[in-house]
């Protein structure tokens, strides 16, 4: 590639989202159900699947429909994704939709402004390489690319509540050139940005951190309104439009909504993985502006974790930020003053209605939080470099590890997603890779019996990996089951059918998600957070390193049937007894 290739040059260039044939997808997901259900549910399943495939059928139907759909436009689900994942849920974005992404916590550079600079200005650096378009485009080994355009919402993007869906704005075209700080509950706007297009050098950035810390700290406590956001969506619309009704509240909240991204100077620690995972994932109550793309949050001794909004971004489209910006750096030298102005405090007028929905915020926030069982394991057994050893990637690996744990913990397989890009197609974001497999049930069920050696489970092992592989590809190519089984209800939805087939009412269709699961590819970074996507359920975050490996898991308090700890110490129990049985056949192989 030469180094003309413009950061969004390729997309023209990337096929369109395919529609996958019905009747593959429906062997795809028959395949993947087999393992989770006994034998008289999977034959009422596979005569739904059946009924969908019967020439005139419903099923037949909504795949023609759907295929006009895709001849209509490069990406058939474009729209439609956002309004069902996200726009159109009505809970709160805290633990339910936002994610965080972690730096390691034992790094603690010691000067939070100082820090905070340095961050600041690598991500104002980021930007300018996405609006001049200097940014390379990520790629395939063939040279082909992936979608960049996501890219194009990082900065400047606010999520706005509705009572009955959300919307997302973007301010491009130089609309932009302040962020907004936050610290103790208040609001500062700091302008990072000149008519030229020049960004605050890091220097004047420290200190109008050190400006906003001294600043913040001598006042006196300040409601928490930022909490706001932490609402329930149609609550929040509600309170918004109270909020609203002060012209000094427009003029704070368009300040917000048009920052570049937000920075938070916590004012408490962050000193354990967990500490940090939680600030990230939603930090301290009303110093977050849930509804921004992104927050860089800092703590005062330096560490940092980033804060994002899922909707516009997916978790992986950060990773080129974080590493960009998010390892050590040279101290910068000591500066007394700038000439910038000060920041600007965003102040509030505060009616008695805005004050209740601030508690009730607040309440709910608290509820929230609480009921988080959130655990980090910082694996040092092995890492990606001892995985390839074994003649598999690190990722099958770390999934089949998971179904072993859940396994042991329940007596059965769990429906598990695993997220994959779909960035090789035009506005591709993610599909679904089921993990849960008859080879990953033959194998979990061999390392729990006692008829089986090493040999043996190696084999069975080394076939689940096998199948994980493949159904990794396809997710990337577009050819799993999920987001089609969706478009088909979606197209159902708009044709104005009253009474979907009975195959999507099935318990094991409607079940929800009992691991959600996603790898990041990262050096810089710890570890991502999210939580469970169902009460039942847990999340799983994992980043794999070359020598260990970092998992995040979260469920709830409420659910008496998980728990984080127990689930994440069988984790690693598993990694544990799969390495000695991988090991011991290799031995006996050499």
């Amino acid at each position: 590639m030469t180094a003309t290739v413009k950061t969004f040059d390729l997309d023209a260039t990337l096929p369109d989202l395919p529609v996958p044939r019905l009747e593959d997808t429906l062997a795809r997901y028959l395949e993947s159900v087999r393992p989770l259900v006994d034998d008289a549910t999977f034959a009422d399943v596979e005569a739904a699947a059946g009924e969908l495939l019967e020439p005139g059928s419903v099923g037949r139907l909504l795949q023609q429909a759907l295929e006009v759909r895709a001849a209509l436009r490069d990406n058939w689900l474009s729209g439609w994704w956002e309004d069902v994942a996200y726009l159109s849920y009505p809970e709160s974005l805290v633990i339910n939709s936002s994610i965080g992404i972690s730096t390691d916590a034992r790094y603690a550079p010691g000067d939070q402004a100082m820090r905070a600079a340095q961050l600041t200005g690598g991500a104002l650096d980021f930007y300018k390489a996405i609006v001049d378009q200097t940014l390379p485009p990520e790629v395939q080994r063939d040279g082909s690319g992936f979608d960049m355009s996501l890219l194009q919402r990082f900065y400047a993007t606010t999520r706005y509540p509705g009572t009955d869906k959300d919307r997302i704005a973007t301010f491009g075209g130089g609309q932009s050139r302040h962020i907004v700080v936050v610290r103790t509950h208040r609001f500062y706007a700091v302008e990072v940005i000149d008519e030229s297009g020049n960004r605050l050098p890091d220097g004047d950035l420290m200190v109008q951190f050190r400006r906003i810390i001294a600043k913040a700290d001598a006042a006196p406590p300040a409601p928490a309104v930022g909490v706001l956001t932490a609402a329930r969506r149609p609550d929040w619309a509600a309170a918004r439009d109270r909020l609203a009704a002060s012209h000094r509240n427009r003029r704070t909240l368009d300040r917000i909504d048009r920052a570049l991204f937000l920075v938070c100077l916590d004012d408490v620690l962050s000193p354990t993985f967990e500490d940090l995972a939680r600030a990230g994932l939603y930090g301290q109550k009303g110093n977050r502006w849930h509804d921004k793309s992104f927050h860089l949050v800092i703590d005062p001794q330096g560490r940092f974790t980033l804060h994002g909004e899922h909707s516009p971004v997916d978790a992986g489209a950060w990773v080129p930020l974080i590493e960009a910006i998010g390892g050590p750096a040279e101290p910068l030298p000591e500066q007394a003053e700038t000439s910038e102005p000060a920041p600007r405090e965003l102040t509030w007028d505060l009616a008695p209605e805005t004050e209740a929905d601030i508690a009730d915020a607040g309440v709910l926030f608290d509820n929230l939080t609480r009921d988080l069982d959130l655990r980090i394991e910082n694996f040092t057994g092995f890492g990606k470099d001892l995985i390839k050893t074994f003649r598999t990637g690190p990722d099958p690996l770390l999934q089949m590890s998971f179904m072993l744990a859940y396994y042991r913990l329940y007596g059965r397989l769990p429906k598990t997603y695993e997220a994959a890009s779909t960035r090789m197609f035009k506005g591709g974001r993610t599909e679904t890779i089921r993990t849960a497999s008859n080879e990953a049930l033959a194998f979990v069920k061999a390392m729990e019996g006692s008829d089986y050696s090493a040999s043996q489970k190696v084999e069975l092992l080394q076939a689940a990996f096998a199948e994980h592989a493949k159904r990794g590809k396809e997710a990337s190519a577009a050819q799993a089951c999920d987001r089609h089984l969706l478009g088909l209800r979606l197209i159902a939805r708009e044709a104005g059918l009253s009474e979907l087939p009975g195959f999507f009412s099935q318990e094991i269709f409607t079940r929800g998600w009992e691991l959600s699961t996603a790898q990041l590819p990262m050096q810089v970074g710890f570890v991502n957070h999210f939580g469970a996507v169902c009460p039942e359920g847990y999340g799983i975050g994992y980043i794999i390193k070359p020598d260990h490996i970092n998992i995040n898991v979260t469920s709830f308090h409420s659910h008496p049937n998980t728990d984080s700890s127990r689930f994440l110490g069988e984790i690693t129990r598993a990694l544990h007894d799969m390495r000695a049985v991988l090991e011991l056949v290799l031995r006996q192989a050499a």
